[in-house]
């Protein structure tokens, strides 16, 4: 008989499995293969080597300035004065992902038929939230910690009840598949139209078509936040600041991690805003000052990768073509199943998350994520399926607690405003 124990037991041991290896694939920031040797693609490691945990905060000794007591002297000189290196601390907050399903009562009674049947049952509903994990998790990577999903550029909101149209600058974060979001005004209001879902999506008009309650009250600064569909103004149910640092975060001038550049040269990144066209002469550019401010090799090997959209690439590949330099030379595949254009040696990635008109220069070796634990279910209670009180169904949760993070800022860089086809 199928019942709660059955569902139980497949979900912690012939799903939990596929559902960590199924999350980051074909995800660089995402992916990380501990078994790959150093001349394969290793990804971002996750690993928990050299942080001190301490509640719910992490820590890493990070170094401030170094032991200067070095010289040259004449004979019988006072030698330098007797130093040592200098440590401050990168210091972050854990943040708490999850993700949920449900099975009903009904779906349970119809997999008595046979042991094995409940297998189907469930498969739909495990690859739908590995699906919606992979897109949330990459999508947060990206970001900026804050849960924006894009900026509104309209005050004016047109449609009518059920098909509110909302103008937005970028929507590259929607599919038009029921994403539920709050609009926030002036960083910490709600307003109307809270729990709203994206019914369509206009690519090319730049809006979203949202079915909500009530007409959203927007203007020009407000952002769209991630949310659950039991959200309300009074109480809203979000993501509002309560997401990982995100790529718009770490590759930035902003404090991160408790350092601020203004305090640590060191801990700047190289930012070029409004570049326009992509070329080789703007990568070498990055590469060359990101290599000499950080004194490291970034010139080639599978550790330094770019990332961008599908436009630029497209935008980059178009000036091979046009030197006649675009063959299989210019493209490798990975470990974890990518497949690549190159620059230099190294490996341009495409991923539809990235921010329209963003290229990302990164030492993957120099990124890390923080965390306890990979996915796993929530059941410490001894049950990993738990009743909801007065319906006939159960609910799972998945969670993680972790952080996204970098332990040297000035290895990667950020070119915006490229040229960029794709328009999202």
């Amino acid at each position: 008989m199928a019942d709660t124990s059955t569902f139980s037991a497949a979900m912690k041991i012939d799903m939990i499995g596929p559902i960590r290896d199924g999350i980051p694939k074909g995800r660089v920031l995402l992916y990380g293969d501990p078994e790959a040797n150093p001349t394969q693609f290793k990804g971002i490691q996750s690993s928990a080597e050299g942080i001190d945990y301490v509640g719910n905060e992490w820590r890493i000794p990070q170094l401030a300035a170094r032991n200067q007591s070095t010289g040259f002297r004449s004979e019988n000189e006072i030698l330098p004065a007797p130093s040592s290196n200098k440590y401050t601390y990168q210091t972050d907050v854990m943040r708490f992902a999850y993700g949920l399903l449900n099975i009903t009562g009904p779906l349970m009674k119809a997999a008595e038929t046979g042991q094995g049947a409940f297998k189907p049952a469930l498969q739909a509903e495990m690859d739908g939230l590995t699906t919606n994990l992979k897109i949330e998790l990459n999508r947060a990577a990206f970001g900026d910690g804050s849960g924006a999903l894009c900026t509104v550029t309209s005050a004016t909101v047109t449609g009518s009840a059920g098909a509110f149209v909302i103008a937005v600058d970028t929507t590259v974060n929607f599919r038009g598949l029921g994403e539920v979001v709050d609009f926030v005004n002036a960083g910490v209001t709600v307003a109307n139209g809270a729990g709203a879902v994206v019914t369509s999506v206009n690519r090319a008009g730049k809006t979203i078509t949202v079915n909500s309650p009530s007409s959203p009250t927007v203007t020009t600064s407000t952002v769209a936040i991630r949310a659950s569909l039991d959200s309300t103004v009074a109480t809203p149910n979000n993501s509002l600041y309560k997401e990982i640092n995100g790529l718009r975060n770490i590759v930035s001038a902003n404090v991160l991690h408790g350092l601020n550049p203004a305090t640590y040269s060191w801990w700047n990144p190289y930012l070029q805003t409004s570049v326009g066209q992509i070329n080789d002469g703007v990568l070498r550019t990055a590469k060359d000052t990101v290599g000499y401010n950080a004194g490291a090799d970034v010139d080639s090997g599978l550790d330094y990768v770019l990332i961008t959209t599908r436009g630029v690439r497209r935008s980059y590949a178009d000036t091979l073509t046009n030197l006649r330099r675009y063959d299989a030379t210019n493209t490798v595949k990975l470990n974890g199943g990518f497949e690549v254009l190159t620059f230099d040696g190294n490996p341009i990635f495409v991923d539809d998350q990235c921010p329209t008109g963003d290229v990302y220069g990164l030492a993957l070796s120099k990124l890390l994520w923080a965390q306890g634990d990979d996915w796993q279910w929530m059941d410490e209670d001894g049950k990993t399926l738990k009743w909801e009180p007065r319906r006939d169904r159960y609910i799972g949760i998945l969670y993680k607690y972790c952080q996204f993070g970098t332990t040297q800022r000035n290895l990667h860089f950020r070119l915006s405003g490229v040229t960029d086809p794709s328009g999202l």
